[in-house]
C-alpha cells in the first residue's frame, strides 16, 4: 500500500516536472548551465535541449527502480527491505527533480547559489539514505556492494549498520558546511567521500578477514 501511494506521488511529480519543462522550454536561453565548479560557478554550458536530459532522468530512474528488483538473483531481499528501497529511491528521484528545476530557474535568471544548493540537497539525501541503510538486505543493485559484503551476510549486515551512521554524519557535515567554498569545500568533500565510501569498504574487508 505504501509503495503504491509513493509511486503515484513520484509519478505525479515526474509528470508535472516534464510538463513544466515543456511549457518553459521556449523561454530558456539558447545555452544553459551544465556544470558548476567547487566555487559554485558555472564552468560548462550546453544547448538548451540538454534540459530534457535532466527532465527525463527521474523517469529513467523510476523505471530502473521497478525493473532492477525483477532481475536481481536475490530478488527476495526486496520484500524484506521494501520500505528502505522505495523511500531512498524516491528521495533520489526527488533530488534530480530539484536539480532539474534549479537549472531551469538559474537559466531563467533567478539568483541561486548552486554550490550551496547542491551541498544541501546531497546532504539531506545522504541523511535519508543513512536512516534506512541498516534495513537493506543482500542484493546486487542496492546498498554497499563490496566483494566482502556480497560474500557473507553477516559482513553485509555489519557494514550497512556502519554505513547508516557514516552516511548520516556525512550528510550533516555537507548541510552545516554548505556555505563554505574554495579549498575548504574541497577538503570537506574529500572527507565526506572518505567517511561514506572508504570507511565502510575497509570495514567490510576487515570484518570478512575475521571470519574467513
Amino acid at each position: 500500500m505504501m509503495k503504491m501511494k509513493l509511486n503515484k506521488i513520484i509519478l505525479f511529480l515526474i509528470f508535472i516536472s516534464i510538463l513544466g519543462t515543456l511549457l518553459v522550454y521556449n523561454q530558456l536561453p539558447d545555452t544553459i548551465p551544465k556544470h558548476w565548479n567547487m566555487h559554485g560557478e558555472i564552468d560548462a554550458y550546453g544547448s538548451k535541449s540538454f534540459i530534457f536530459v535532466l527532465a527525463l532522468l527521474p523517469l529513467g530512474m523510476y523505471l530502473l527502480k521497478e525493473f532492477l528488483p525483477k532481475i536481481d538473483p536475490k530478488r527476495q531481499s526486496y520484500t524484506k527491505h521494501a520500505k528502505a528501497f522505495n523511500i531512498t529511491m524516491a528521495a533520489t528521484i526527488i533530488f534530480f527533480l530539484l536539480l532539474t528545476w534549479s537549472t531551469i530557474l538559474i537559466s531563467l535568471g533567478f539568483n541561486i547559489n548552486m554550490g550551496v544548493t547542491i551541498k544541501i540537497f546531497v546532504g539531506i539525501l545522504f541523511m535519508i539514505i543513512g536512516n534506512y541503510m541498516s534495513q537493506i538486505r543482500p542484493n546486487y543493485f542496492f546498498g554497499v556492494k563490496t566483494p566482502w559484503t556480497l560474500a557473507n551476510e553477516t559482513v553485509w549486515k555489519k557494514t550497512h549498520r556502519l554505513s547508516g551512521f557514516t552516511f548520516a554524519i556525512g550528510g550533516l557535515i555537507l548541510v552545516f558546511t554548505s556555505f563554505l567554498s574554495g579549498v575548504a569545500s574541497l577538503y570537506i568533500l574529500i572527507g565526506v567521500i572518505a567517511i561514506t565510501v572508504l570507511i565502510p569498504t575497509i570495514y567490510s574487508y576487515m570484518e570478512y578477514k575475521k571470519i574467513s
